[in-house]
């Protein structure tokens, strides 16, 4: 069985390995020639008992379960979420800060000694039955199976047609040095002003470094698109985050999309299959991505390994279909309310902690529950 990967991130680089230490030949092609650069993530995976609450039906590979600690910058405690008011509210999580450029070189070691051939700075183009190589390897491959594991801009998704849902998060997040953090603590900050459609983040990588991001979407921002102007005022103005993160010095820039309206109908055509961003495996309440990834590539190359496709799509639904569709619909639910800071205050009001938290994990309170039927919400 030829199985042919198509982008090492996370879920390439799962399914590349599983695939091969099932027995397939796997070529496993990255268009960057540096795995895990840029990095286009804020790097926050929460710790394996974390997950099992998060994703309670998936098989959990290893990968997640022990993540080297040269992986691992920091660890926090709790999530915290400030309100448009400056109101916050924390509740416990325990979470892993990675270095995501080593961290996905870690996952594509592994796929290299599982017995993966790994193909670096080459571009995939599909081809009728071929996959056409170009760039630092030149090759025309016909392959029995095809993933596409190419994030929210992919070629092999194009290629069956498959659409995502809803209108993407857009992402710019600085590593920054010399902050006044807490080190123990992610933080998440909304509000028209910082954020628009979306949520400004402190992710502690050390004692005075940080990944400082935001994450908008296009639709809530009256004007021009001005990303590195939002960032530089959250940055600079803020109440509470500015007076931590104004003295500090930008030292990597990194740009990202984001899927945010969960798996589009077709995620398996024939001899191809989705995984990862491309085929919308991102919490729509969060932006978070790589334990999806990495499950949903561990099933990706088990089927490719097997050759019966067909089985692809029941077994992603039986893992991630549950807290993937509540994520989205939670977030639909709170797109109302993010249209006005008066809005989000008051769901912030009527908000406990732990509540937060079951929201985070894509499970709809009671309290968004009477919102969704109030508003008439067509999810």
């Amino acid at each position: 069985m030829r199985v042919i990967v198509i982008g090492a991130g996370p879920a390439g680089s799962t399914a590349a390995e599983t695939a091969a230490r099932l027995g397939a030949e796997v070529i496993l092609v990255e268009r960057r020639m540096e795995i895990g650069s840029p990095v286009q993530c804020g790097g926050f995976i929460p710790e394996a008992s974390e997950l099992r609450d998060l994703l309670p039906d998936a098989v959990l590979p290893e990968t997640l379960v022990e993540i080297p600690e040269r992986c691992v910058l920091n660890r926090t405690k709790v999530q915290r979420l400030y309100a448009p008011s400056g109101r916050s509210a924390e509740f416990p999580v325990a979470g892993r800060c990675v270095d995501r450029r080593s961290f996905d070189r870690y996952l594509a070691h592994r796929a290299a000694r599982a017995g993966a051939q790994l193909v670096v700075g080459t571009e995939a183009e599909i081809c009728g039955e071929s996959v056409r190589l170009s760039g630092r390897h030149a090759d025309i491959i016909d392959a029995e199976v095809i993933v596409g594991a190419d994030g929210p801009s992919s070629t092999v998704a194009k290629a069956m047609g498959s659409i995502q849902k809803d209108e993407p998060g857009i992402c710019l997040e600085y590593e920054m040095a010399d902050v006044d953090i807490d080190k123990g603590a992610a933080e998440m900050y909304f509000g028209e002003r910082w954020a628009p459609g979306g949520y400004a983040w402190i992710i502690p990588l050390g004692d005075d470094i940080a990944n400082v991001g935001i994450g908008v979407r296009r639709s809530y921002i009256r004007g021009r698109m001005d990303l590195a102007g939002i960032l530089k005022r959250f940055i600079a103005e803020h109440p509470q985050a500015g007076e931590r993160l104004r003295r500090g010095e930008v030292v990597a820039v990194m740009r990202g999309i984001v899927p945010a309206g969960g798996m589009p109908e077709r995620i398996q055509s024939g001899r191809m299959l989705l995984a990862g961003d491309a085929a919308g495996h991102v919490m729509a309440t969060s932006g978070g991505g790589v334990p999806l990834a990495v499950v949903a590539g561990r099933i990706a190359g088990e089927v490719a390994a097997s050759g019966d496709m067909d089985i692809y799509t029941e077994r992603v639904e039986r893992e991630l279909g549950a807290p993937l569709r509540g994520s989205v619909m939670i977030r639909r639910v709170v797109d109302r309310t993010m249209r006005s800071d008066r809005s989000m205050d008051l769901l912030f009001s009527l908000l406990d902690p732990m509540t937060m938290k079951d929201i985070q994990r894509g499970r709809l309170p009671a309290p968004l529950e009477k919102l969704k039927s109030l508003a008439d919400f067509k999810l």
